[in-house]
């Protein structure tokens, strides 16, 4: 089960593009170094806190994000901090920009999932920048609260008729999973689309089949909320 850190960075407007600038050339960087993938960076849309900018950090598991920290165990090795040295450079500053932060985190299902976090080892090759549609593109973060005793029937529906129209339909299913900090009855996804456009368009089926296994699938949702993420950094391949 990978994980997956949200933090929320309260930055000024007039530091965003420093603070993006030290992110995608040094943190982030370095987070390959470590074998963890930074997956999409934004600011909340339509009703968000927009005062706030937001990073999601993917790690192969919980004991993976511990050794990552600034008192984990890969800052006890020098061999990697001297490899990391290059990015650390970039990022000196960058604590200076933030007011606060805040975090939240989730489980995720590696099976259903799209990031590729591992533990690396130093020499070995960094893990891959991650799939992006690039800036002004969306990731669409849904939260549900199940019915008690659904959790396999969602998943099965999920995994076997909506993320297969959403890939059909040119959008990314990038994270099934749960807040950790959550009830045990809830489900996180976030999706990526190319724009605004392509979420409000493609977000659900207006057609059958899959229309009804979407309803199949809504029977056991006690409640949803969506929030957007409007990505605003180039960091990342081209998906």
């Amino acid at each position: 089960m990978g994980v997956l850190v949200q933090r929320e960075f309260t930055v000024a407007m007039d530091d965003r593009t420093e603070f993006e600038r030290q992110s995608r050339l040094g943190v982030w960087e370095d987070q390959r170094n470590n074998g963890s993938q930074m997956i999409a960076f934004g600011s909340w849309a339509f009703g968000g806190d927009a005062s706030v900018v937001v990073t999601h950090s993917v790690y192969a598991d919980f004991d993976h994000w511990t050794a990552t920290r600034g008192w984990g165990a890969f800052r006890q090795d020098a061999e990697r901090e001297e490899e990391a040295r290059q990015w650390r450079r970039v990022f000196a500053g960058r604590n200076r920009l933030i007011k606060h932060s805040r975090a939240a985190i989730y489980d995720y299902d590696d099976a259903l999932s799209e990031p590729e976090p591992k533990w690396r080892e130093v020499g070995e090759p960094r893990v891959p920048a991650p799939p992006t549609f690039g800036p002004q593109s969306i990731v669409a973060e849904t939260t549900y609260l199940l019915a008690a005793g659904t959790r396999d029937a969602f998943r099965e529906i999920t995994a076997n008729s909506v993320f297969p129209w959403w890939r059909d339909n040119g959008a990314r299913p990038v994270i099934y999973g749960t807040n950790a900090l959550g009830g045990p009855n809830n489900v996180v996804l976030m999706v990526a689309y190319p724009d605004i456009t392509a979420w409000h368009e493609k977000a659900r089926p207006a057609s059958d089949p899959v229309v009804s296994a979407w309803e199949q699938r809504d029977a056991v949702v006690v409640s949803e909320t969506t929030r957007l993420l409007m990505v605003q950094t180039t960091f990342g391949e081209r998906a």
